[in-house]
């Protein structure tokens, strides 16, 4: 995979692909619901210029999800399990972590550096436990 430069975006089928590669995940429907939920949940989380220069980089489809959130001032940045219950509404228990996973860690490999250090920092206590985990608990707490 590679990582795009500034200003550069990706397709929506590169991009369900990349996610859909990236998480195992069966179908590219599976992949399409998981990259929708999680930057829907993402976009409420990030500063109004990280999630613009977010945006930038999305499939254009994919943009608004980020860019319509970004003044709800979502909590779960703040929790990982936060953000798997919020998850969990869109994608089922069972999927919110490994959907979650999948969406970010694509994010770590196709974004420019510079952005990927931006959303880490912006969401530090969130981003390594849900990019880290291998199943659906977080810091030793399961979702329910």
């Amino acid at each position: 995979m590679t990582r795009l430069e500034n200003g550069e975006a990706l397709s929506l089928a590169a991009f369900v692909t990349a996610v859909q590669d990236v998480g195992a995940l069966t179908t590219p429907e599976e992949a399409d619901r998981a990259a929708s939920s999680t930057l829907w949940l993402v976009g409420g989380c990030l500063s109004w210029s990280a999630a613009e220069n977010l945006a930038g980089h999305l499939p254009k489809p994919l943009r608004r999800l980020v860019r319509d959130r970004v003044f709800d001032s979502s909590m779960c940045r703040f929790a990982p399990q936060a953000f798997l219950q919020r998850m969990a509404e869109g994608v089922g228990a069972s999927r919110a972590a490994p959907d979650t996973r999948a969406v970010l860690r694509t994010l770590d490999l196709i974004l420019p550096e510079i952005l990927t250090a931006q959303l880490h920092a912006e969401l530090k206590s969130i981003w390594g436990p849900l990019t880290i985990a291998e199943d659906s608990q977080v810091s030793g707490l399961s979702i329910s």
